[in-house]
């Protein structure tokens, strides 16, 4: 794949990525199913994630399943960090929760969700563009007895248009919006 490097590559990233999925507005006068005020408060903790992408690099698999990197290419920060950052956003957005925030706030929540990243990838098969697959673990518990409410699996495959890291990236982009989007629709907060 064109711009790929060794796995041991140790040059400074030149191109640096964001990701910045398009969400939904945020829902204006939150109310649960039924016409409940929302009340329940939301921790999102530090994600987990397989070994390879707790990295700020831009994982790409290859036939045979060997991970490796774009060279000279990295997220804007590590991917755990991207990953906390876009669900937050996307739990607020879909007004389920009171306050969604990240396990840096020091306040108290009433629930906890743990996420799993379990692909970020660009997965090569040939010569072409690749697909970007992003699959998503959600663990909801409450937080005063870790008791677990609900685990999701939220999953995305996007096919890039083109061959460049451009092109990957709006790939990502999009493949994370829809996870995103998933966990929003899937996840809700145990009635009182």
């Amino acid at each position: 794949a064109a711009g790929c490097s060794g796995f041991h590559s140790e040059q400074a990233a030149t191109q640096i990525y964001v990701l910045a999925p398009r969400l939904p507005a945020p829902a204006a006068g939150a109310a649960a199913a039924g016409g409940t005020a929302v009340v329940a408060t939301l921790k999102v903790l530090s994600p987990l994630s397989v070994p390879g992408l707790d990295t700020d690099r831009i994982a790409l698999t290859r036939s045979g399943q060997r991970l490796d990197y774009f060279a000279h290419s990295s997220w804007a920060a590590p991917l755990p960090e991207l990953v906390q950052s876009g669900a937050i956003d996307a739990l607020r957005a879909s007004g389920k929760f009171r306050a969604v925030q990240s396990d840096a706030a020091p306040l108290e929540t009433d629930l906890l969700l743990q996420l799993e990243i379990r692909r970020f990838n660009a997965q090569y098969q040939d010569d072409g563009p690749p697909l970007v697959r992003v699959q998503l673990v959600a663990t909801l518990a409450r937080r005063s007895d870790r008791m677990v409410i609900a685990s999701v699996v939220a999953a995305s495959d996007v096919a890039a248009s083109a061959n460049r890291l451009q092109s990957v990236s709006a790939a990502f982009e999009a493949a994370f919006a829809e996870a995103l989007a998933q966990l929003g629709a899937q996840l809700q907060p145990p009635p009182r």
